[in-house]
């Protein structure tokens, strides 16, 4: 992922960065996509997994160092 004024960016695709990109300044490109919330709950009503906000994703990204 990366932060944009604080909020967190999920690039589609990438698992991890690469060791040198981690901590780094980047530039990245992409199709930003708004997705619904993802999470589930369980029968006491607490978050199972995935994400109970919308998020922000990156489709089809592209990055460099900045």
């Amino acid at each position: 992922m990366v932060k944009i004024d604080g909020r967190p960016v999920y690039v589609r695709g990438l698992r991890a960065w690469d060791a040198e990109l981690e901590g780094k300044q980047v530039e990245v490109t992409g199709t930003l996509q708004t997705r619904a919330p993802t999470g589930s709950r369980g029968p006491d009503e607490m978050p199972r997994h995935g994400f109970g906000d919308e998020t922000l994703v990156l489709d089809e990204a592209e990055w460099a160092v900045a």
